[in-house]
């Protein structure tokens, strides 16, 4: 009993940690290194606005992360404390560490859209805008990639080889299913936030929209790419545990491992958090797919 009361208190321990964090403000440091990281000017921003954003932000995705967290954790708890089982039933068994990510997701959205802009008659007009100009072309091309490896894996592992999986190894459609999903709705949540409505203002107030646009694109696109991760890393381990073959059953556990514990720590630092990533505008004369561009005239 020692032993459980201990991983409550320390389970509580981080949830509060979490909520702290979630609610504390940012320090006047922190914006002039995240606005400078953006290549914003230091004279002429909107300090509070830029601290509000940043701060509101913070709080619904870290929100959005505990809320699934705590469930997740309590019923398994309860579970444990009082049915003696492993593991709850359906549907609280899906309040695992991929929910966590989709509530991060969800509050990163929430934040973007209910944030109020000036209304003006009209839009800023000036070139189209891209998602690869506020997250960088080689992240939109690895998400795209993994989630369509994490679909495929899921596809071939459930369907194809499930006949020749050992006991205990096999999967359900879940992790490909969901996979499509995330990739999915993370693609049109992207697509939204570029082309929401930027109102005219002087060119340091749509530098500093469009710093923040990054932002959030960058926590979506970070967390969502380690989603895929997560369900890849499962699904390799998953088959290379139970298939026949002895190159296979040491090459695939090991990239499953590699996907989970060096692949989620990259997404969520270097796509997620980046210290430096001014938008990256391109200019009018340069082609732009119909998916990643929008005029700012036609919003």
């Amino acid at each position: 009993m020692v032993g459980w009361s201990l991983w409550i208190a320390i389970f509580l321990a981080i949830v509060v940690l979490l909520l702290y964090r979630a609610f504390r403000p940012h320090r006047r440091a922190q914006v002039v290194e995240w606005a400078a990281g953006h290549g914003l000017p230091a004279t002429g921003l909107d300090w509070d606005e830029a601290s509000r954003y940043l701060d509101r932000s913070r709080c619904l995705r870290t929100v959005g992360f505990v809320i699934p967290l705590f469930l997740g954790g309590t019923t398994s708890i309860v579970w444990a404390l009082v049915y003696a089982q492993p593991s709850p039933p359906f549907p609280f068994d899906l309040l695992g560490s991929p929910s966590w990510l989709v509530g991060y997701l969800l509050g990163a959205v929430l934040a973007e859209v209910t944030w109020t802009r000036p209304r003006t008659q009209k839009a800023a007009a000036l070139v189209p805008r891209r998602v690869a100009d506020y997250i960088g072309r080689p992240a939109l091309v690895l998400i795209r990639v993994v989630g369509l490896a994490t679909i495929a894996v899921g596809v071939i592992g459930h369907w194809f080889l499930a006949g020749h999986l050992r006991a205990g190894f096999g999967f359900g459609p879940v992790p490909a299913v969901t996979a499509a999903v995330v990739l999915v709705l993370m693609e049109a949540s992207l697509w939204f936030i570029v082309h929401r409505r930027q109102p005219v203002g002087s060119e340091s107030q749509m530098r500093l929209d469009d710093a923040l646009r990054s932002t959030t694109i960058h926590r979506m696109a970070g967390a969502g790419l380690g989603m895929m991760f997560l369900f890849l890393g499962y699904e390799l381990f998953s088959i290379g545990g139970g298939i026949e073959g002895q190159a296979l059953r040491i090459i695939l556990p090991w990239a499953g491992v590699a996907c989970v514990f060096v692949g989620v720590p990259l997404s969520w630092q270097r796509v997620g958090h980046p210290r430096v990533w001014p938008v990256r505008r391109h200019t009018s004369g340069e082609a732009a797919s119909p998916m990643d561009t929008v005029d700012r005239t036609a919003t």
